[in-house]
């Protein structure tokens, strides 16, 4: 079945052309007309009112699909099934006026989905599954009496009858929307890699799960029958947590299967067929939103990974930098010294009777000197060009990803992470990335200093205010020992450090950085009750906007 692409990764609806929808209509007709056929589960004829209708998740995906554009296929289809499927006993004026209320009520509703809600049609989100449920839902509670009270005005059912086959006809609707509209969505994830690749589908096990449970809802136990429904949700549960939306859709879908065929099998009356769909309905909610909350829990780790892996990548970056920017200092000054070595050992031999290959030799020496020198300089002038990429952001945003990437360390060591902000505060003009490196540099170094002091009094505390007239202060306080004297003059030297596997250079990349920002890092106080470290960095202007994304 061909379907649409789209230029965004969220699942945005696609732009489709003519030809896709030629083709996306007819595929639609093609499925809509057997899955209509085998899926109806009452005598024909008969009006299409039923507690299972899986059509209506077809046609939900494709008008969220294509929007108003689809209303003409989807009427067309919806009254070609009814004569054709189930041989429609009422009126024509009745068929067409039915259909019609279908057509508009769950038009709206894909109108509101796409173009007021904006959900993103790849379902990575519970916001989004809870805008489809919703939406849906009460969709389809509007037209579910509309469409029964049609037929009570044509004659076809008596009106006593209304609220009761409204609530049948919205059962079927909502049931098949939950479980069907969901598996076709992900049918096709644009820019995505298939939604059911093999980690995302359930295991043997899982399956035989699924199979255990519905044949123990069938068993004749205790009083009654059917009365272990709720052992459905164990396998459920199972395959949500494991593989997410994807899974918890797959296994609803085969869930819904097989309780209606076991259902027909056994010939239940339809009242029984109503209750256990009614519970049906409240498993495949459960499967949606579980599912969900999964997969986007997953991305927000995947995200998580990704930022501390940037973050890291930095860092050695960084860290590689000044090393190699002091080791050009170091090797710049012998170097210096060996040319005018050579050039003092040229004159000296100057003479008649002096080897022209030792002349030769020094030259050639003192040529290689300054092609080394020349090469650590282009190497220093390189480092200390590096570009910055500026952008407006929020201090608190910041802090935030700082405190995120931190907060496993500072469990670790039992040390109490806290948080102080003075609201409202001026976006801040900074790399956003290099910023965070930076504060996060200085709360591993409280942290790892009060751990090595066993400090009674473990806490780690970030402050944000506002800096008037232009920029904003970060702070990082510590309740740990202190900076020692000797090292206070030292703090920002290369290799200077007091841990024992240290290297001497986080505080020097941090100042860099903070500098290259047009700002200034400093130790505010120290003692031995703790120690102060302040960021200043410029403001940005206030008719800049933040680049980062909402939902990041």
């Amino acid at each position: 079945m061909p379907f649409p692409s789209a230029s965004r990764a969220s699942g945005a609806p696609a732009i489709l052309t003519g030809r896709d929808m030629v083709l996306l209509s007819l595929a639609f007709l093609a499925a809509y007309l057997p899955i209509d056929w085998l899926t109806f589960i009452h005598p024909r004829p008969s009006l299409n009112i039923t507690p299972w209708n899986p059509p209506a998740g077809l046609y939900m995906a494709l008008l969220l699909w294509t929007g108003a554009r689809g209303l003409p296929m989807v009427y067309a289809t919806l009254i070609l099934a009814d004569l054709v499927v189930r041989g429609h006993p009422a009126s024509i004026a009745s068929l067409l006026l039915s259909n019609l209320a279908i057509v508009a009520g769950y038009g709206a509703a894909a109108h509101v989905l796409r173009h007021r809600v904006g959900i993103g049609l790849a379902l990575n989100r519970v916001r989004d599954v809870g805008w489809l449920v919703g939406v849906t839902f009460l969709s389809a509670a509007v037209v579910a009496p509309v469409f029964v009270g049609v037929f009570v005005l044509d004659g076809a059912l008596p009106a006593a009858d209304l609220p009761t086959l409204a609530f049948q006809y919205w059962l079927g609707d909502a049931i098949g929307i939950a479980v069907v509209t969901p598996f076709v969505l992900l049918l096709h994830r644009p820019d995505q890699t298939p939604a059911w690749s093999m980690p995302n589908t359930p295991t043997a096990a899982q399956t035989a799960a699924i199979a255990a449970a519905l044949l123990l809802v069938f068993l004749p136990i205790g009083d009654g029958q059917f009365n272990l429904f709720y052992v459905l949700f164990l396998p459920l549960v199972w395959v949500a947590v494991s593989h997410g939306l994807p899974g918890a859709v797959l296994a609803a879908l085969a869930i819904q299967s097989g309780l209606i065929a076991g259902l027909q099998a056994i010939g239940l009356p339809l009242g029984a067929v109503v209750y256990h769909q009614t519970l049906m309905l409240a498993l495949a909610i459960t499967a949606l939103f579980l599912g969900a909350l999964v997969s986007e829990r997953r991305e927000v780790e995947a995200r998580l990974r990704e930022h501390q892996a940037e973050l890291a990548h930095l860092s050695r970056l960084t860290v590689t930098g000044e090393m190699a920017s002091a080791l050009a200092h170091e090797l710049n000054q012998p170097l210096l010294a060996a040319i005018s070595y050579a050039r003092a050992a040229q004159r000296l031999l100057e003479g008649d009777d002096t080897p022209p290959r030792a002349h030769d030799l020094i030259d050639k020496a003192v040529i290689q000197a300054e092609r080394a020198g020349e090469v650590i300089r282009g190497l220093r002038t390189f480092l200390s060009k590096g570009s910055l990429q500026l952008a407006p952001e929020p201090a608190s945003e910041i802090l935030r990803e700082t405190l995120t990437l931190v907060r496993g360390d500072a469990a670790y060591n039992r040390v109490q992470l806290r948080v102080d902000m003075a609201e409202p505060l001026p976006l801040v003009l900074c790399d956003r990335i290099q910023i965070e490196q930076v504060l996060l540099n200085l709360v591993h170094n409280s942290i790892e200093a009060i751990a090595a002091a066993d400090s009674p009094l473990r806490e780690v505390v970030l402050r944000v205010q506002a800096t008037p007239p232009d920029g904003l202060t970060f702070e990082v306080e510590d309740s740990g020992p202190g900076v020692s004297a000797g090292m206070i003059e030292h703090l920002y030297s290369p290799f200077a450090t007091t841990k024992p596997a240290g290297m001497g250079l986080g505080l020097p990349i941090c100042r860099s950085i903070v500098e290259s920002h047009g700002g200034r890092l400093w130790l505010g106080r120290t003692g031995p009750t703790g120690s102060v470290f302040q960021v200043f960095l410029p403001a940005a202007r206030s008719d800049t906007r933040p680049s980062h994304d909402p939902d990041r």
